[in-house]
């Protein structure tokens, strides 16, 4: 990777919570012009694609900044010290109400890289186990079981449209379809 074409020269935080933290950055553009540009900074956060047999399991939850309910992987942020594995399982758990006993990387996706600094660490898991939901206060969160295949035409269709639940099915895919498996 080469150097950043971007001139960083100082940042303020405009606004922040417990989830995120909004940054105004003073920077000057590759072209040379300057300006300010908006970072949203969040935990390292973690998704899973949960697998049992030919479903996979995601979950139908509203998300305020679309005014709509979004059907998506498991997904959330990590704690102070938690690793993205360690917060896969723990969304896993509180969200879909399972364990996975196999895990496998699919690497990182970017939700919106011009304006959200962290990336999305992606999981498989497979072999589930039923644990008791622990969702937390501020979700509504209902588990949708679906044909993989279907899934993954579902994201192609629009009828799945969040951009990392697409990427993480799609990985999802590949690995499992290599010879030597995930």
């Amino acid at each position: 990777m080469n150097a950043s074409p971007f001139v960083r020269r100082g940042k303020r935080t405009v606004y922040e919570n417990p989830w995120l933290r909004f940054e105004a950055h003073e920077m000057v553009h590759p072209t040379g012009a300057p300006g300010v540009h908006g970072v949203v900074v969040t935990p390292r956060a973690s998704a899973a694609v949960l697998l049992d047999g030919d479903e996979v399991l995601l979950v139908q939850q509203p998300r305020y900044a679309v005014d709509a309910v979004v059907v998506e992987v498991v997904k959330g942020g990590c704690r102070p010290g938690e690793d993205a594995l360690a917060c896969a399982i723990r969304e896993s758990r509180e969200e879909a109400g399972v364990t996975a006993a196999m895990w496998t990387p699919l690497g990182t996706v970017y939700e919106l890289p011009s304006l959200v600094e962290e990336a999305v660490h992606v999981f498989l898991g497979r072999d589930l186990s039923p644990e008791a939901l622990e969702p937390e206060d501020v979700e509504q969160i209902a588990v949708v079981r679906m044909n993989f295949a279907d899934a993954l035409e579902a994201c192609a269709d629009g009828r799945i449209n969040d951009a990392v639940t697409a990427v993480a099915l799609l990985r999802a895919q590949r690995a499992l379809a290599t010879p030597e498996g995930p």
